[in-house]
Parts: C-alpha cells; structure tokens; sequence
C-alpha cells in the first residue's frame, strides 16, 4: 500500500488507519482477544454481533469482559433475531446494568420471521430505551444499496431512525455495510455527509482473507455492484488464493472523501482480528 496522506484535502479527510478504527467480532471470540494497545488502542470500540439462535447470555458475558479490558463493546441487535419482545427488553437492561452504553440497531437475519420486531426503528421506538443507559447508537448504511429496500425507503428509514436516536438521547452514528469499491463508497459518504454534516459515517471493510472467503461473506451480506471490482483484479490462482487486503479501497475513499461529516473505519476481519490488525500495524509503519 502506497502512501495514505490525501493531497489537496487533508484538512477534512485524515489519514484513516490513523483515526478511530474498530473492529467486529463474535462474542465467542472474546475471550481470546488481546489486542496489543499500540495498534487498537484502549477506548477503542469492539462491535459484538447478534446471531439468531444464540444464547444472548453470549454476548452479555462479552460486552463485561470488554469493558474490563478497556474496550468499548458495540452491541448489535437485529430486530428479527428475536424470539419474542421481552428477549429484547431483557438484553438492554442486562447491557445497561452492566455499563454498556453503545449499540447498533439493526434490522437483521432472517428476513422471513414470526418474532414481533421487524426492522431497527422497532427497537429504536421501543420504550425500554428510555430507562436505558445507552448513549450512543449506530445505524446501518448501504453505499451499494440494499438488495431488499429501494433507495427512497432507505433514505426514509434513516430519518425516522436519527430522529427517534435523539429522542431518546442517543448520539447517532451511520456504519455501512463493506464494499470493494473505494470510488463508490467515497461518492456515498460525501452524500451522506452533504445531506447530514453533523453525522459521523463509519465506513465497514472486509479486513485481511482470502478472495473466495470475501466472495462467500459478500454473497451471504448482499454486496453486489462492487464485487465486480473484486473479481476483475483478482488474476491467477496464485492472487485469488493469497490474502487480500483493503488497501486500494482506503486509497480510493480518501482520494475521493470531501465532506466535512467525522470520518472512520471499521473492520469485518473475516480472516481473524489478528491478521487485519496486524497488517494495520504494518500499513502505519510503512
């Protein structure tokens, strides 16, 4: 990866890897996370996700153990995850009794349902927020789209979801879904960043894998457009094997980036937090 400085914007668009970077992870990973400080450092924030089926207890245990390394744990909640309403009346109160303060509001997995909350303004209206501690929250973002909503709706969505964010007290944050394209995502981000100036954007990217695991997670997340880009530099057998990295995509959102919104990364290290923090690591010392 060349050099990161963006020429001629600077002054809005920081060197990313240097920003505020944050990482995903599975709540049964974390009891083997130990970042080395220098590279995530404390404070940092730690998404946790929320998979239907599993045991929320999970992600509760996590959560404590991240906030007792330092860490700041980002809860996913996916409307359609749960079971019934008072599953996710219980799993605020257990973050908020425990200090967590940060979530991200989500629609999620599967789309086809019987549980009574349909999409993210379901838990955003919910009034088990009011007594809740938490005081900031993340709203999905989709530079290519989503597969399943048209662009007037998404654009709806996030109105009501801002509003009822502040409602509620809760300092809003836009986190977008991983992409291949640099280009596109800076063309998205300096829209949101026009129709939203005082709304941080934090970008997704897949982190250090190989390219039919990236292909795999894109297919099962809804990346479309962009995995056109993906394929068309992966070359012979030798590229698509190897480990790729997201490089080229940092280049092209700053090169392309000139809102004024806070901009920030965040990873979905597909291939293990290790491997993407340690080419992070590598990218700063180069």
């Amino acid at each position: 990866m060349t050099d990161l400085t963006l020429a001629g914007n600077a002054s809005t668009t920081p060197n990313l890897l240097d920003a505020d970077i944050s990482i995903e992870l599975s709540p049964e990973t974390v009891d083997e996370f130990d970042p080395d400080p220098e590279i995530l450092s404390k404070g940092s924030k730690v998404f946790l996700t929320h998979i239907a089926g599993k045991d929320i207890q999970t992600q509760i245990y996590a959560a404590k153990r991240l906030l007792s390394i330092g860490y700041v744990p980002v809860v996913h909640m996916g409307a359609r995850n749960f079971e019934t309403e008072d599953e996710y009346v219980r799993l605020v109160q257990a973050h908020s009794q425990n200090g967590v303060t940060h979530g991200l509001f989500l629609g999620g997995n599967p789309r086809k349902h019987n549980g009574p909350l349909h999409e993210a303004l379901d838990l955003l209206n919910h009034g088990v927020l009011r007594d809740a501690n938490f005081l900031h929250a993340f709203i999905g973002g989709y530079p290519e789209g989503h597969p399943d909503i048209g662009p007037n709706a998404l654009e709806s969505a996030r109105q009501h979801k801002l509003e009822a964010c502040r409602t509620h007290g809760m300092t809003p944050e836009i986190i977008s879904q991983f992409a291949f394209d640099g280009d596109a995502i800076a063309a998205w981000a300096n829209r949101i960043a026009t129709e939203e100036p005082n709304l941080p954007i934090r970008l997704g990217l897949a982190g250090v894998t190989s390219l039919p695991t990236l292909i795999r997670f894109a297919v099962i997340c809804g990346v479309g457009p962009s995995m056109a880009v993906l394929k068309k530099n992966a070359g012979g057998l030798m590229k698509i094997m190897s480990d790729r990295d997201p490089g080229d995509i940092i280049e092209g959102i700053e090169a392309g980036f000139f809102g004024a919104s806070t901009l920030n990364l965040h990873f979905f290290p597909f291939g293990g937090w290790k491997k993407t923090l340690t080419w992070i690591a590598d990218q700063r010392r180069s």
